[in-house]
């Protein structure tokens, strides 16, 4: 595309939609994911607001791994140059930049609440799951405390306790509208449950519907297709 026409497609862009083609076909994006890690929340989000991008399969397990982010790990993000890591920083960034408004509001009220709860779900769950799993699974045997174990447990349940009074009759977690915080709270819920935990009925019909999202059946199959290319 010459410079000519792109300075024609902006000056014409007053629509929205036809201002995020332009974008759409001016970026490369690439996430770097693993099936069933926590990538699954950038490809879901980038699939939500329906982005092209390039999935690439990292196998987390190789010490010669290629992630683009600092921290080496997935999900990573490059956006036409900028790189992110952090699943809660990719989700905010696509939303912000693509979104218009949907998955993370425009609003600053609407979006501390949003931020309230994607905070609280990552440090008052997430956490003590990480605890459960570091070293019931992950972790060589001889580095577990199984003495962890127990309180992390704890401190879960007392801090799921919360989030299911919140959802307790609601069809989203924040602002009647499914946002970033709802990905975050189904991947832990999911989570949870995986690690036996028995969960409100309401949170457990809650994360049944979220299931049922095309944009997340859509995202696993792309992470699958190329954890499966890259064999």
């Amino acid at each position: 595309m010459t410079t000519s026409l792109r300075q024609c497609y902006a000056l014409k862009a007053n629509h929205h939609d036809v201002f995020q083609l332009f974008i759409h076909t001016e970026n490369k994006m690439d996430i770097y994911t693993y099936p069933k890690s926590r990538s699954i929340r950038a490809t879901w989000m980038a699939e939500e607001l329906g982005l092209d991008y390039q999935c690439h399969f990292t196998d987390v397990m190789s010490a010669e791994k290629q992630v683009p982010g600092k921290n080496q790990k997935v999900p990573a993000l490059s956006d036409n140059g900028l790189v992110i890591f952090e699943s809660s920083a990719i989700c905010i960034y696509l939303a912000q930049t693509y979104g218009n408004g949907r998955f993370y509001p425009q609003d600053p009220k609407k979006q501390a609440i949003v931020n309230q709860w994607l905070a609280y779900i990552i440090s008052e769950l997430e956490g003590p799951l990480w605890i459960i799993l570091r070293h019931a699974v992950v972790l060589p045997e001889a580095m577990r405390q199984p003495g962890a174990i127990e309180p992390a447990k704890a401190d879960f349940l007392r801090a799921i306790k919360v989030i299911e009074q919140e959802i307790s009759g609601k069809t989203w977690l924040c602002n009647d509208d499914f946002s970033v915080a709802d990905i975050f709270l189904f991947h832990i819920s999911r989570w949870a449950m995986m690690l036996g935990f028995v969960l409100s009925e309401d949170l457990v019909h809650y994360t049944g519907e979220l299931e049922k999202r095309p944009a997340l059946q859509r995202a696993r199959q792309r992470e699958q297709q190329a954890a499966e290319n890259a064999r």
